[in-house]
């Protein structure tokens, strides 16, 4: 998901210094005077924060009690910023709760003799359409106004139905402009919004959020979180029902607090070590493989694994909590944090400081050794490549990889091609990447 897509509305008058992607996530997306950078640098500091880079870009997370003092520190040095207070209350302006009811139910000629179906404004799901054929046409019955989608070997199209004439006809829509007509046309409905044991977290489930706008959808999943723990459900601050309930107030869906009570895994869990054995072997080795690489001795026992380097050592154990901490001596890794690519980076930055171990450029060096596993492994290895070419060819014709992981970028490229799968992401520079790399072989 790309952050910063549905920001073009807030940024008509400039974009600002700073943007909170995600959470308690913020980004720097225009520049900032030398004075300026220096004096932000330094609130950094005092708050124990070290800025990064995320996609290429310089990043900073900031701890949740913290983040009161940076915004208001950035008054004080004119820096400006974008949060995600603001982009709802942009958001919401062009969402008006009211519905607007469809026309009547007529006959429609269809493009092809394919699998159609209609919007149930309603349900917020689809019905499937039944298509006749008559002298050589494809009719259907449909309501006026109403959202038709096409699904054929090459996709999905979106359709609007309307009069033209009098003569009931199709117009092609993008998915966007869509869904967000399926918004206005959809009718109320309740939600719920469930908290764990702690009252911390708030928990909505996917299924309750068919077919809303990307828009929304967007701002829903910056300001919450996926655990894969707890599949099928998106993960809040409870701190944020009110904002969240504002959000989804303005496409018709009412979220009310329920009396239901989630039990997490993190309840459930152990503080007790996982043996090395159970730990998936590929992405084990890739945090085995940059240890070496920065100077770091390793030693595997059956549940830890002690790293050495210049300023001591250090035992590596891994737990089932969502946090990796360091206890003196010990590291504990989150399981999680091996399928993360920048929890993976914050962990190797917390050993090399530790230790003492060299100081090389980890997310280039993760990107070259991360493997593809599952498919966000494989949109990870892909953007990142992509995001290197222009500057560094050799260094995205690495990230790709050979043999193979090759292979699966290969093949997932050559889908797309086919028009098997679709994606957002630049091919066309993908393309080149790939051709690079045949040639060197």
């Amino acid at each position: 998901m790309e952050s910063l897509e549905f920001c073009d509305l807030c940024f008509q008058r400039g974009k600002t210094n700073l943007c909170e992607t995600y959470k308690n996530t913020f980004t720097k997306i225009s520049p900032l005077h030398f004075s300026q950078q220096a004096r932000l640098d330094k609130i950094l500091n005092r708050l124990e924060v070290r800025p990064r880079l995320i996609d290429r870009r310089w990043t900073c997370i900031i701890d949740p009690p913290k983040r009161k003092e940076f915004l208001d520190s950035l008054l004080g040095i004119n820096v400006t910023v974008h949060t995600l207070d603001d982009h709802v209350k942009v958001l919401t302006k062009f969402y008006k709760p009211e519905i607007r009811n469809l026309g009547s139910f007529e006959q429609v000629e269809l493009p092809s003799l394919e699998s159609w179906e209609e919007f149930n404004p309603k349900l917020r799901n689809w019905d499937i359409i039944k298509v006749n054929q008559k002298n050589n046409k494809f009719i259907a019955k449909a309501h006026l106004g109403n959202i038709l989608k096409c699904m054929n070997f090459e996709g999905i199209n979106y359709f609007r139905t309307y009069l033209n004439n009098n003569l009931p006809i199709l117009a092609p829509m993008e998915k966007r402009g869509a869904y967000n007509i399926m918004a206005t046309i959809s009718e109320p409905i309740t939600v719920y919004w469930k908290v764990d044991s702690t009252n911390e977290h708030g928990f909505i489930e996917n299924k309750q959020l068919l077919n809303i706008p990307d828009e929304i959808c967007n701002i829903l999943r910056r300001l919450g979180t996926i655990d894969k723990r707890i599949p099928g459900m998106l993960l809040f601050d409870d701190d944020d029902f009110d904002l969240v309930k504002k959000i989804l107030g303005c496409i018709k869906i009412d979220l009310v607090k329920s009396s239901e009570t989630i039990v997490t895994l993190s309840e459930k869990k152990s503080e007790m070590p996982i043996t090395i054995e159970r730990l998936e072997k590929e992405r084990l080795q890739v945090l085995i493989d940059i240890i070496k690489e920065m100077g770091g001795k390793i030693e595997s026992e059956k549940d830890h694994f002690t790293i050495s380097g210049k300023r001591g050592s250090v035992k590596l154990t891994f737990v089932e909590n969502d946090k990796s901490v360091q206890d003196g001596i010990e590291i504990r890794i989150s399981v999680s944090a091996l399928e993360d690519p920048s929890r993976f980076t914050e962990i190797l930055y917390m050993i090399k400081k530790r230790l003492g171990l060299l100081d090389l450029p980890l997310e280039s060096m993760i990107s070259q050794h991360w493997p593809i596993i599952i498919d966000s492994d494989l949109q990870y290895v892909v953007q990142t490549a992509i995001s290197w070419w222009t500057n560094n060819s050799i260094l995205a014709s690495n990230i790709i990889g050979e043999k193979d992981k090759f292979s699966k970028v290969k093949e997932w490229y050559s889908k797309i091609k086919e028009g098997k799968i679709r994606s957002n992401l630049d091919t066309i520079t993908l393309g080149k990447i790939i051709k690079f790399s045949e040639d060197k072989q």
